[in-house]
């Protein structure tokens, strides 16, 4: 296989090699232990807030976690208790970029796109920072997450780009993800074990 995944015939070995690494990955993360998972997310969390504070954040963008990604809610209520306006994610359509409405501690959810739930009746926000849970990454910023696309797709129609912090647990590096012209990079990837910042 062309390891550059360029050229006619490559984009069907790419989502496949994708697909298998995709796979890999959430089988590797699942697996951590709660001990190992719970010191892991406390030290990426600590990461995030000290980006909020250096890029004075006002609406973040998070996340619903789901299938063992970072649990933000410690940052998302330290965010909010600091004066910060928190959003959650909501599918619009098929290869449409999301949506984001702002979520308050007790407001009604209703499940959405794999069951993951999003605030029902609150106000559609424009955050400033968008939290971003990673399958993988690569030292670049680029992400590999669940093959939708959907954050590529918020990311490369918002007008202004919103900071974009990638989360996710140091375990699931990758050499390269092999970035395509649709892959938007982060800003940042915070793991427990560094802070990337995307070389511009």
């Amino acid at each position: 296989m062309n390891p550059g995944f360029a050229g006619t015939g490559q984009e069907a070995q790419l989502i496949a090699w994708r697909e298998q690494k995709r796979s890999e990955l959430l089988e590797l993360r699942t697996s951590f232990p709660e001990k190992q998972r719970t010191s892991a997310s406390d030290d990426v969390l600590n990461g995030v807030n000290s980006i909020f504070q250096s890029h004075g954040t006002r609406i973040a963008g998070f996340y619903w976690p789901f299938r063992g990604e970072i649990e933000v809610f410690p940052l998302i209520h330290r965010f909010l208790a600091e004066g910060g306006t928190a959003a959650l994610p909501m599918v619009v359509g098929r290869s449409q970029p999301l949506t984001f409405r702002l979520w308050t501690p007790g407001c009604r959810m209703v499940a959405g796109v794999f069951g993951i739930p999003y605030p029902a009746e609150s106000r559609v926000l424009v955050p400033d920072t968008l939290v971003v849970p990673l399958v993988g990454y690569d030292d670049c910023c680029y992400r590999l997450g669940y093959g939708g696309g959907y954050y590529d797709r918020t990311l490369a129609a918002a007008e202004p780009k919103p900071l974009s912090i990638g989360v996710g647990f140091a375990a699931l590096r990758l050499e390269t993800i092999w970035p395509q012209q649709y892959d938007v990079p982060m800003d940042y990837v915070v793991t427990e074990a560094e802070t990337i910042r995307r070389s511009v």
